[in-house]
């Protein structure tokens, strides 16, 4: 029996669309052998790409050494401005932000030491919007933004660009971790102005306040600090969408275990095509 995702791609392909996604890995270094989920649609559309962003140059150098056929690393600082801004280098550099680490509060948890300011330095940010005008990109698909508190500047700074998004995944935060930055309910807010509507977490991370180790575990989320939040496009204002970005969205959702938005989305294209995709993938999922 075939992988259920394998099975939509091979329903999705008798429509004779051709599906080519663009899609954004903002903040792109990641633990080592770990491979961000959304990679695996240029295994099943090859002409789709991923542009991936992070501020050393050195660190994009080494990941498009090893990158697959259209992926592309940039060492750009994204940011709400085209300015100079600040940046807080920390013990981890996975943690450098363009905000300042909270010591005061994060300290008082566990494991959290790697958060600590090392130094500051200065650095160049330019807007998204620069950006996908400078390399001449005509729209993007889908976001995967994780910029230690800075993700609200970088889509203040993608206005434009935001009108054609369809999906984006982007860590927030419930405490500021980070002095004065933004927070999940401040991200929600300013992406509904665009159409979106928060969707789900794909996980509950956060720490233990010490002396106490609950559950023998340093690592226990007592206190739930940050997650990796969905957004879709409200699922009430899709009628303007044409039926590429329609089975786009369906592919985005299935990626993320969202079964039900795909079988929604591939149900609108077939009230517009009088298809039967939808019927055809529930059952199969019905076994």
């Amino acid at each position: 029996m075939k992988d259920p995702f394998e099975k939509l791609i091979e329903i999705i392909q008798k429509t004779k669309i051709d599906c080519k996604f663009t899609l954004l890995d903002i903040g792109a270094l990641s633990i080592e052998n770990s491979k961000p989920r959304f990679h695996k649609i240029l295994e099943y559309f090859p002409t789709s790409e991923i542009i991936g962003f992070e501020v050393e140059k050195e660190v994009c150098d080494q990941m498009n050494s090893k990158a697959a056929k259209g992926i592309r690393y940039f060492p750009f600082a994204l940011g709400e401005n085209n300015e100079k801004r600040k940046l807080y280098i920390t013990e981890d550099p996975m943690c450098t932000s363009l905000y300042k680490p909270n010591e005061k509060l994060f300290s008082l948890y566990h494991e959290l030491q790697y958060m600590d300011l090392k130094k500051e330095t200065e650095i160049e940010t330019i807007t998204l919007d620069s950006f996908v005008d400078e390399y001449s990109i005509d729209a993007i698909d889908f976001i995967k933004i994780d910029v230690q508190g800075a993700e609200l500047d970088i889509f203040k700074g993608s206005k434009k660009l935001l009108n054609n998004v369809l999906k984006i995944v982007c860590e927030v935060e419930f405490v500021p971790l980070y002095h004065n930055q933004p927070l999940f309910g401040d991200i929600t807010r300013f992406l509904s102005q665009y159409n979106f509507m928060f969707n789900k977490f794909l996980r509950l991370s956060g720490r233990t306040l010490k002396p106490l180790i609950a559950n023998k575990d340093k690592f226990f989320a007592s206190q739930h600090m940050w997650t990796d939040a969905v957004f879709i496009q409200h699922i009430n204002k899709l009628q303007n969408l044409d039926d590429e970005r329609l089975l786009k969205l369906s592919v985005l959702a299935a990626i993320y275990n969202s079964l039900d938005l795909t079988c929604f989305y591939l149900s609108l294209y077939d009230k517009r095509n009088l298809s039967t995709l939808a019927k055809d993938w529930m059952s199969y999922l019905d076994g």
